[in-house]
């Protein structure tokens, strides 16, 4: 990178020292033209190796995932879909149900419910989170 850089300083200094020389004359503007070109080839010369980097990468699979960033996602969806099942309980009768999402898993407490069919509300909370009967657990 540092190369990189110093390349682009050596040749932009190089083309105004040249350009500090030159007259206005027709080859003023080809060799102005051919220093521009070539700084151009020096600056896009990384490109190519930048790119084929990332593709390697994406064969890999080794692209740095930021886990908290996956983390958090992961957390407010189930909080939402823990969410959206207390309301559909709500709507089928199931009120003051408490619907929580905790290692992989849904925890119904219905204890304050007038309604207390477990397979009922298994059923509902399978059905708005898409979760295994397994992942359900109802306390009534």
């Amino acid at each position: 990178m540092n190369a990189w850089l110093l390349s682009i300083v050596g040749i932009t200094v190089v083309g105004v020292l040249i350009e500090l020389v030159l007259t206005d004359s027709p080859m003023s503007k080809l060799v102005r033209s051919v220093f521009g070109f070539f700084l151009l080839f020096v600056i896009v010369q990384p490109l190519p190796g930048f790119f084929r980097n990332i593709q390697n990468n994406l064969a890999n699979g080794d692209i740095p995932i930021n886990s908290d960033l996956v983390n958090e996602i992961n957390r407010q969806t189930n909080e939402a879909r823990a969410a959206a099942a207390q309301q559909a309980l709500a709507r089928n009768g199931f009120n003051d149900t408490i619907v929580v999402f905790f290692n992989d898993r849904f925890f119904v407490n219905a204890h304050n419910s007038t309604n207390h069919d477990k397979a009922r509300i298994i059923e509902i909370v399978q059905a708005v989170t898409g979760a295994s009967p397994s992942a359900v657990e109802v306390f009534v």
